[in-house]
């Protein structure tokens, strides 16, 4: 049994917050994927949500919480129609402005050991999602996102 929300905007969507530590965001994407398989979300939409929002709430955790004691995320998941609707709030430090562009696609090597450690996250993000925004007020990132949907809802 899932335990995602601490609002249900019923039929809608839900809100969640939770502590900015890579085991709380474990436990969110988990509960997640029950929430989008309950709603009769298919497997490609589940995936592609979950591997971005993976991304996003990984870097937050990474890059913008490391030095904030007992740091809080915002999810919110709202459904409009054939899209899936994310957006991610917290308090960390600013997302530097160039991550907004869309990157190249990183350099893929043949030997394993000649690739580099980072790149492929923005990458991914930028080509799974539609109609990013990013804004920082009050000292509070906010991400939003859709995902395509082909949900039964």
């Amino acid at each position: 049994m899932y335990c995602f929300g601490t609002v249900d905007h019923g039929a809608n969507g839900v809100s969640r917050e939770f502590p900015g530590t890579e085991a709380s965001v474990s436990e969110a994407l988990a509960d997640l994927r029950h929430l989008l398989i309950e709603r009769g979300y298919c497997e490609e939409v589940c995936a592609n949500a979950l591997i971005v929002l993976g991304e996003v709430l990984n870097n937050i955790v990474e890059h913008a919480l490391p030095e904030i004691p007992d740091a809080v995320i915002s999810l919110n998941v709202m459904e409009a129609g054939r899209r899936l609707m994310l957006e991610t709030c917290d308090s960390g430090r600013p997302l530097p402005p160039n991550l907004m562009q869309a990157p190249n696609q990183p350099v893929i090597s043949d030997r394993i050991d000649d690739m580099a450690e980072g790149g492929f996250g923005w990458f991914i993000i930028h080509s799974l999602v539609e109609d990013m925004v990013y804004e920082r007020e009050d000292g509070q990132n906010r991400l939003s996102f859709s995902v395509m949907s082909d949900a039964t809802v």
